[in-house]
């Protein structure tokens, strides 16, 4: 056991002479364990110990469980720091559940006591039978690369010494040493998924190859070693195919579909929990969907866990927060000759109307456009657009759909019923900011000229 326990520290640099570790001691048969194994290493690394206890209140035997650890402690001579927390009315009060609460309590103060007192690292029992049950419990809720690493032999200052113990060898070690542990009655009970797992189905599974959790869990090691690869791979490929953009990131189309699926999927999944701050509830199939719309028309768009969207532009994909529909703001306001129209919060049109002679200069700004006002024979408004609206698009006067013009524009979907147009009925004259109509442009024929001028608010 000892053994086994500092090549596993020694491989992943748990420890450095010296450190500070406070130990999780529930009074279990794992933290008995590590907390036992620990001090007999104590020495050769130099270690300070420090055990923390947290009573749940859930059970009339914790109060027992609590004595038990201090008296050991005592005997032992390491400090120990007891917390008490009624769990149930924290998992109510922050709407967990009783296990995530217990978890969360229990890693504050875990932290806490490393503040007050200096330490620099945490151990934790989780050990060989722990990564079998969070692997297949991974695999049971939908999983990718990285949930089939299961749980890590280190995570910050989180060290996992027993990381590679069954939990066989741990119940046989604490017999030889005559250390008495206690059994935690919820443990046995199927109420919880993973009781199942470890009560049922892993059970099953020694059945029929008693090496299915050391096998279990070098899969879980073989799945870490290959996330930890292809992680690196995409931490250099996405900095040429993610840019950001207003409200997220954009996932340029080209550059994605250029590199292998394992780093697309591996890019996704990054951007997911970078953008929701959390890499919880994040399953292969939210992945799979974003990746999806790469071959979708633009505009398809998915919701996803954390208020996020992905949407299908015409570069890529836009990944971001959820946008609320917004009404069209712009009811139609009439266009007369000779006035300043406002548009609230936009700008505002300016309108001339002069006569004109052939060979005039004509406006080739975007944001200026002349039109023969002769020709226009409803009245102008500008406006949001509205279905059935067209525009011109020759001289022989046929037509297109505006709907059809944004998409052969390339608008995005979320703002072609935020675009301002100016409108003779269902005619559109102008799409401002983009084209006009052909049917009003100024000939040599032309007598009037109506010149409109479109000023954004605050230039």
């Amino acid at each position: 056991m000892i053994e086994r326990v500092r090549k596993t520290i020694q491989e992943f640099h748990m420890l450095e002479p010296g450190d500070g570790v406070v130990v999780g001691v529930s009074g279990g048969a794992d933290s008995m364990c590590l907390l036992q194994v620990l001090t007999e290493l104590a020495e050769e690394f130099a270690l300070k110990l420090h055990v923390v206890h947290v009573n749940h209140l859930l059970r009339t035997e914790a109060d027992i469980e609590e004595n038990y650890v201090q008296e050991f402690c005592k005997q032992m001579n390491i400090p120990c720091t007891v917390f008490r927390k009624n769990i149930d009315a924290y998992a109510e009060e922050t709407g967990a559940s009783i296990e995530e609460a217990g978890r969360n309590f229990r890693y504050e103060c875990f932290e806490q006591v490393c503040r007050q007192e200096g330490m620099k690292k945490i151990a934790v029992a989780h050990h060989q039978n722990d990564r079998a049950e969070t692997l297949i419990f991974h695999m049971i809720r939908g999983t990718g690369m990285r949930g089939l690493g299961s749980i890590p032999p280190m995570r910050g200052r989180i060290i996992r010494p027993l990381w590679n113990i069954a939990r066989e060898d741990i119940e046989a070690y604490l017999n030889k040493k005559k250390i008495l542990y206690y059994t935690d009655a919820s443990n046995l009970s199927d109420d919880y998924s993973r009781n199942v797992i470890r009560n049922q189905i892993l059970p099953r599974m020694e059945a029929i190859n008693e090496k299915a959790v050391s096998h279990l869990a070098e899969v879980s090691t073989l799945a870490k070693e290959y996330w930890e690869f292809v992680e690196q791979m995409a931490v250099q490929s996405e900095k040429a195919a993610v840019v950001d953009c207003e409200n997220g990131v954009l996932v340029e189309k080209d550059r994605i579909s250029e590199l292998p699926v394992l780093v697309q999927r591996h890019i996704i999944y990054r951007l997911l929990v970078h953008l929701s701050g959390s890499s919880r509830d994040w399953e292969q199939k939210h992945v799979e969907q974003v990746l999806d719309l790469v071959e979708r028309p633009v505009g398809k768009q998915v919701s996803l866990p954390y208020h996020l969207q992905a949407i299908r532009s015409y570069e890529g994909i836009r990944i971001g927060a959820q946008v609320e529909p917004q009404q069209s703001a712009i009811l139609p306001i009439a266009v007369e000759p000779n006035t300043r129209i406002k548009i609230a919060e936009i700008g505002w049109l300016d309108c001339i109307c002069i006569d004109w002679t052939a060979g005039g200069e004509i406006s080739k700004n975007l944001y200026t456009k002349m039109f023969d006002y002769d020709k226009i024979k409803a009245n102008l408004c500008v406006r949001n657009p509205m279905p059935g609206d067209y525009l011109v698009i020759n001289s022989k006067g046929e037509q297109k759909k505006l709907s059809r013009y944004f998409i052969d524009n390339k608008v995005p979907r979320e703002q072609r019923e935020h675009m301002l147009v100016l409108a003779s009925g269902q005619q559109i004259c102008w799409v401002i900011g983009m084209r006009m109509s052909e049917e009003f442009k100024v000939t040599e024929e032309t007598n009037k000229v109506l010149k409109i001028t479109f000023w954004y608010e605050g230039e």
